[in-house]
């Protein structure tokens, strides 16, 4: 029978620890309860196999994924829906979570509950939950509706994660080939064109001018490559730099806004993210501003963060969510003209779930399109570099031949 580790306090507030023998770890935790304890932790005790251990080494630390969050949120929600209390419910999805990170969080939370705080208060001293979900889990407790706004939380995740793997598989093809056309130019100029020039000139031959200004072009790279490799890291350093400086990321995430094709992939993407979340927020009971606080932090282009602050103090000045977006000029103009309809129409919730649909719907279209337009176009910009390089070394053979 397995056996339990628990930390436990009794009614004159003894501490108590030890291990327990139950069939599984809701029973064991009844079992002490039986007694009159109050459980403040429990795992299982077992005694790992050397892959086990090994496994346990490398993950031991690792935070959990979004994924993984998101899926124990709905299994709470599911079990809390079918009548199940809440620490029977967080016990089981203790039990069902794979990566031990989360079970220690979930655990955690079972026992600052178990002490007497709420289920949002207790989930606040974990980063892995976002603010939206701990304001929704918040209002959940509040209304009596848990299971349902938990849903709508894991749902929320889900939505900015597609919203997120769009955009990254957009950008990620592209990237790829021209870290392959890079390699590949690289590999040309140190080892194939060096080689090329010694046979050529033994040929005794004047070299065509093609050939002859790739043989240039292949020694002055050779020879100021240091200098040129100095000018990369100082670029990509002051990069960095500018990157983790506040009030430079902002610039840079508005010129990012701006970049042709792109900017309008990223602007999309979080539009669609916004309007989503703060239909779920409203759709749950969570007041404007307090869904606008909490939506801040999904949204992950800082010069849009800011925009989303000023409107929010715009609205508590007394301006409509329409007029403080649409004085911004941040995201999608079809935000502030379907929110004005919302507004005007007391469905503020369900023109945010109109501009989400839409905006997801154009930019699947844009991905396909782009893809479509790039997967040729980088095709033969990698051939040309590699084909220039033969064309020229053909026409050497053809002069020294003739």
């Amino acid at each position: 029978m397995p056996e339990f580790q628990y930390k436990a306090k009794d009614s004159q507030g003894l501490p108590h620890s030890g291990t327990i023998s139950a069939p599984s770890k809701s029973l064991a935790a009844g079992q002490l309860r039986d007694r009159g304890w109050m459980v403040l932790f429990m795992d299982a005790q077992s005694v790992p196999d050397s892959r086990k251990a090994l496994s346990m080494r490398w993950t031991h630390h690792l935070p959990p994924r979004a994924v993984s969050v998101e899926m124990s949120l709905l299994q709470l929600a599911m079990m809390v829906r079918s009548g199940m209390t809440l620490l029977t419910a967080i016990e089981s999805v203790i039990e069902q979570t794979p990566r031990n990170t989360l079970k220690r969080i979930w655990s955690d939370v079972s026992s600052q509950i178990q002490a007497g705080q709420g289920l949002s208060e207790a989930m606040t001293a974990h980063s892995c939950f976002p603010e939206f979900v701990l304001r929704l889990v918040k209002v959940g407790e509040q209304s009596g509706n848990l299971a349902m706004v938990l849903t709508r939380a894991a749902q929320t995740m889900r939505n900015r994660r597609d919203s997120r793997d769009s955009i990254i598989s957009a950008t990620i093809y592209p990237v790829l080939i021209l870290v392959l056309a890079a390699a590949v130019t690289t590999y040309m100029i140190i080892f194939l064109i060096p080689q090329l020039e010694n046979y050529l000139q033994s040929l005794g031959k004047d070299l065509p001018v093609m050939t002859q200004t790739l043989i240039d072009s292949s020694f002055w790279l050779r020879e100021y490559y240091p200098f040129l490799l100095v000018a990369v890291l100082t670029i990509v350093t002051c990069s960095w730099i500018a990157f983790v400086s506040p009030e430079s990321r902002i610039v840079i995430d508005k010129w990012l806004l701006r970049v042709p094709i792109f900017g309008k992939l990223f602007q999309m993407g979080e539009t669609a993210t916004f309007a989503r979340s703060l239909s779920m927020m409203l759709k749950s009971g969570v007041t404007l501003t307090e869904g606008l606080t909490a939506i801040e932090k999904i949204v992950g282009n800082r010069f849009l963060r800011r925009t989303i602050v000023s409107a929010r103090e715009n609205i508590i000045r007394g301006a409509s969510l329409a007029d403080a977006f649409k004085q911004a000029g941040a995201f999608h103009p079809m935000l502030y003209r379907m929110a004005a309809i919302g507004q005007q129409t007391g469905e503020l919730y369900r023109a945010m779930d109109e501009v989400a649909d839409f905006q997801d719907a154009q930019l699947k279209a844009m991905i396909k399109r782009l893809n479509a337009i790039l997967t040729p176009v980088l095709t033969i910009a990698v051939g040309g570099v590699v084909g220039y390089v033969y064309i020229a070394f053909f026409m050497a053979l053809v002069a020294a031949g003739s």
